[in-house]
C-alpha cells in the first residue's frame, strides 16, 4: 500500500499563517497589560473631578442617593441642567423655596392647587365695623324706611380682603340689605353697607370690611 503524498504549501498559505500567529502574539500582549481596577481598590478621595473626563459620569452610572445636596457646590445645578417634571414638591424640604428665589410671574393661577391660597395664608386679617342706624319710626305700616349708607374702613396700609352687611338684631323681622358694596381710592378702602326698615327703629344692623395688614 502506497503512502499518500502531501502537497507542499502554497506561499499564500504559508504568509496567512505567519500572519495569524502574529495577530495571536499582539494580543495576548495587549491583554496582559492591561490592568483592571475594581471599587473596592480606589481610595477615599482618589478620583477627584479634575481626574474625570467630559461626560464620563451620567445619570444611568449613579445610584440612587449617591448625590446629595451636601456633595453640590453652591450654583452647581442650574435650572437649564434639569429635565421637565425633575423637581416635585416631594424633593423640596420646607421654607426650600422663597419668594426671593422666584422670578416675577413664576406662580400663575394655573400653578396653585385650589384653596392652596386664602386670606389668612397672605398675612394677619383684621376685622372693621360699622353700625348701620334703622331710622324707621312707625313698625308694620306700608312704608319702609331706608338707612344711611355707612362705611367700614380699613386701616392705613391694608387691603380689603372681603366684607358685607349683617343683621345682628332683626326687629320685627321687617329688615334687609339694600347695599353691600367694596370701594377703594388713593387713600382709603373699605365697604359700604346700607339697610331698609320696617321694624320702627328696632332692627340693628352693621358693615364689616375684613382687611389684609
Amino acid at each position: 500500500m502506497s503512502k499518500p503524498k502531501l502537497k507542499r504549501p502554497s506561499p499564500g498559505t504559508i504568509l496567512g499563517g505567519l500572519a495569524l500567529i502574529v495577530a495571536l502574539a499582539g494580543n495576548a500582549n495587549a491583554f496582559s497589560n492591561r490592568i483592571v481596577i475594581h471599587r473596592g481598590e480606589i481610595a477615599p478621595g482618589a478620583v477627584t473631578a479634575r481626574t474625570l473626563a467630559t461626560g464620563a459620569v451620567h445619570a444611568k452610572a449613579l445610584a440612587k442617593g449617591t448625590v446629595t445636596s451636601t456633595a453640590l457646590a453652591d450654583g452647581a445645578v442650574s435650572s437649564a441642567s434639569l429635565g421637565t417634571a425633575a423637581v416635585t414638591s416631594k424633593a423640596l424640604g420646607a421654607g426650600a423655596v422663597t419668594s426671593s428665589a422666584l422670578a416675577a410671574d413664576a406662580v400663575t393661577a394655573s400653578a396653585l392647587a385650589p384653596s392652596s391660597v386664602y386670606g389668612g395664608a397672605l398675612g394677619p386679617i383684621t376685622v372693621h365695623t360699622a353700625p348701620i342706624v334703622d331710622l324707621d319710626v312707625i313698625a308694620g305700616n306700608k312704608e319702609w324706611t331706608a338707612s344711611n349708607s355707612e362705611s367700614a374702613l380699613c386701616a392705613t396700609g391694608e387691603r380689603l380682603l372681603t366684607g358685607g352687611v349683617g343683621i345682628t338684631n332683626p326687629g320685627n323681622r321687617e329688615v334687609a340689605v339694600l347695599e353691600a358694596l367694596p370701594f377703594s381710592n388713593s387713600s382709603v378702602n373699605g365697604m359700604l353697607g346700607r339697610i331698609t326698615s320696617n321694624s320702627g327703629g328696632t332692627a340693628v344692623a352693621e358693615v364689616e370690611a375684613i382687611c389684609l395688614k
